[in-house]
């Protein structure tokens, strides 16, 4: 592969080889996955010592434990021995050690050889020797790796999301649900289809009488970037300026009710019990909007959500981040659903999809572990309409990608600016020395 050929060149069209060559896949696999932090996890699932979770890209493992009650650690997966790889999925070293499950050799959390069966077999062991680390930190509640001793400390690397996200309050939130799933696509293509809303017409078009896909703002971010009604942009309830309809020929309060509906993984059930109680009194001068916002509001408040940083505009509008190079979603005061996706193993293909769906604790209230469930199929569960759409399209995309007659991939330069930028990133890490 000459690496020219999938660049992207001044005329800003991407070569449909980065979506689906083993060989882009491998370049990846090489200079940009072992360069760049990645959520591991999120922190609650291993809030106790001893309790870790493997971390897949592509075919290779991380290990991440809780080795102290406030340090984390992380390793490469891989027994000294013979290679075995040591833990699978998420779960507990009971005893406070890692064996082996072949020849039963131990290690004690931090990683440190402690046991071999038969030492005086073997040629002694330097003292001290313990698993290869990886780079490991803590930023809005996830745990993050990074393989490169040299890449830059996280919050550089996430620079300037740290600053934008603050008033959130991430690293509050707990998991609410989540789910995992196959999809037969590469991993950019899943990434690319909630990193703009330029497809909701073609998509989803019974959004459209109640969100204004028109008049999103698109904004890079340092290697990230974000989209949707961005600060200092008013929120209005309102349909798509597609459908050519006049001031007043449409209902604010079934806007309202089918914003809540349709987007219902993102709400509390009290916000849709609040929704039904303006919809059943007069509004008396007051818009619908300002009501809810000043209901939400005063919802969010008695959750002990953190909402005193917000103004009312912000209370009903979402930050859709994208982290790179894999975690993407919308979140709002309170609550949040975020999508991380990798490559499935090395294949071009395929690639598996995360959906954590976040909510702010109650304060007092206990907290449940929730439980990963895993669709190996994605047809096996109900995502809901507008998930389900997004899913479908997928394999459609990556099967067509690969016509020998399809020139490259021609963007709309404001409305995808956004997947052009993260292109343009991924370029930066794999040409780099």
């Amino acid at each position: 592969m000459n690496l020219d050929d999938v660049l992207i060149g001044d005329g800003n069209t991407i070569p449909r080889a980065r979506y689906t060559g083993q060989d882009f896949a491998q370049l990846e696999f090489e200079r940009l996955w072992p360069r760049v932090w990645q959520v591991a996890c999120r922190e609650e699932e291993i809030a106790e010592v001893g309790e870790y979770c493997e971390y897949l890209i592509g075919d290779q493992s991380i290990l991440v434990v809780r080795t102290e009650p406030e340090v984390i650690s992380a390793f490469h997966n891989t027994c000294l021995h013979r290679g075995t790889r040591l833990a699978v999925g998420a779960g507990r070293f009971e005893e406070g050690r890692v064996r082996c499950r072949y020849h039963a050799w131990c290690y004690d959390l931090g990683g440190r050889l402690t046991d071999v069966v038969d030492p005086d077999e073997f040629d002694p062991w330097p003292s001290g020797t313990g698993l290869p680390a990886v780079r490991v930190d803590c930023w809005g509640g996830f745990v993050w790796v990074c393989a490169d001793a040299d890449a830059p400390p996280l919050l550089d690397f996430l620079d300037p999301l740290p600053t934008l996200l603050a008033p959130y309050h991430l690293d509050r939130f707990r998991i609410r649900r989540y789910l995992s799933t196959i999809l037969p696509a590469n991993w950019k293509v899943a990434v690319d289809a909630f990193n703009e809303g330029y497809h909701v017409q073609g998509t989803h078009p019974q959004l459209l009488p109640w969100t204004d896909d028109v008049n999103l703002d698109y904004e890079p971010l340092g290697i990230h970037s974000h989209y949707g009604r961005l600060p200092n942009a008013r929120r209005q309830l309102r349909p798509s300026p597609r459908l050519g309809l006049a001031e007043g020929a449409y209902d604010e309060g079934e806007i309202l009710e089918a914003f809540v509906r349709g987007l219902g993984g993102l709400f509390y059930r009290e916000e849709k019990e609040l929704v039904d109680e303006l919809l059943s009194v007069p509004l008396d001068g007051a818009t619908m909007l300002s009501r809810y916002q000043k209901g939400r509001r005063a919802l969010l408040a008695e959750r002990g959500v953190a909402v005193e940083d917000f103004a009312d505009d912000q209370l009903t509008s979402a930050d859709d981040v994208y982290f790179f190079p894999n975690m993407v979603g919308p979140i709002y005061p309170g609550t949040a659903i975020l999508f991380r996706v990798r490559p499935n193993g090395t294949d071009p293909d395929s690639c598996i999809k995360d959906t954590w769906f976040l909510e702010w604790p109650r304060e007092g209230e206990p907290q449940k572990r929730a439980e990963r469930r895993f669709f190996p199929d994605w047809t096996e569960h109900n995502w809901g309409e507008i998930t389900e759409q997004d899913y479908a399209n997928m394999e459609h995309v990556q099967m067509g990608m690969k016509s020998r007659a399809g020139p490259d991939l021609r963007l709309n330069r404001r409305q995808e600016v956004n997947i052009l930028h993260m292109h343009r990133m991924i370029d930066r890490f794999i040409t780099a020395d």
